[in-house]
């Protein structure tokens, strides 16, 4: 699993390291889900969740950008955002909770991005072990199969080491020479490399949902070799697209892939 990760939006972040049973807070639904678009009538949720180094509002676009029927559902992880106050956490066992509780019966999706898409496969595996089926389709984008090795990245380093890898990933420089700025945003990113770090693969039952694979055709993080893997995953098949660019062509040029996902979400409309 590569995690070297291009921080296009460094004021929103995620993060932390092991999952733990679900507390009440977790079924606060609302503070997990940023809806820049309310649905109510919409027939399908998509809940979107973000790669390490942004947050919610990555995704505050995709409403405008997808049809109405799919209700987009930004997931607010603990430690930033409209949640800075709490200690940041990356926990699959509270966001299925959070999941559950939301989409109240109604047929849901999952989508993530990087560090989000191995994520929302671990939610997806808790789901459908809890609450079967579960999602009806998994999406996962710029991810390695979660079999792939996880490499050492950057939880433990100095700060100036951090910071000098943050100025090699593109952060502008007017964040790194922000101190105030950065007392919040460090601890978020630290917790998302150490889960990262920290993750190793379980074996389990195969999800009963098709999986949809995204990625950059210029992204050196996701070789084409590597994303069929993600078939090992599932029991109901797995599509593999890639797209100009690199591991945010997404941010990019949003509309093709939405596109492709709407397409594939279109079986589930309405669906108990």
């Amino acid at each position: 699993m590569h995690v070297r990760l291009p921080l296009t939006d460094i004021t929103l972040l995620e993060g932390s390291l092991v999952s733990r049973p679900p507390t009440a807070g977790a079924l606060d639904a609302p503070r997990w889900f940023l809806r820049s678009a309310p649905r109510a009538g919409a027939e399908l949720v998509l809940y979107c969740v973000p790669h390490a180094g942004a947050g919610a509002s990555f995704y505050r676009s995709w409403s405008a950008l997808l049809p109405p029927w799919i209700d987009v559902a930004a997931v607010r992880l603990p430690g930033r955002e409209r949640r800075i106050a709490e200690p940041p956490a990356v926990d699959p066992g509270q966001l299925a909770a959070a999941i559950t509780a939301d989409a109240a019966g109604r047929p849901y999706a999952l989508f993530g991005h990087s560090m989000g898409g191995l994520l929302s496969f671990e939610v997806a595996r808790l789901l459908a072990a809890a609450h079967p089926p579960g999602p009806v389709r998994l999406a996962v984008s710029a991810t390695a199969p979660p079999r792939t090795p996880v490499p050492s990245t950057i939880s433990d380093l100095p700060q100036e080491s951090l910071l000098a890898w943050l100025r090699e990933q593109g952060t502008p420089h007017q964040l790194l020479e922000d101190p105030q700025l950065l007392e919040v945003l460090i601890p978020p990113l630290r917790a998302d490399s150490a889960w990262m770090e920290n993750y190793r693969y379980r074996p389990g039952p195969s999800l009963p949902c098709p999986i949809s694979v995204f990625a950059g055709e210029a992204d050196p993080r996701t070789r084409a070799c590597e994303l069929s893997e993600w078939s090992a995953e599932t029991l109901a098949g797995c599509v593999v697209r890639r797209y100009p660019g690199d591991h945010f062509y997404l941010a990019r040029q949003p509309e093709r892939l939405l596109g492709d996902l709407a397409g594939d979400l279109t079986p589930y409309r309405g669906k108990p």
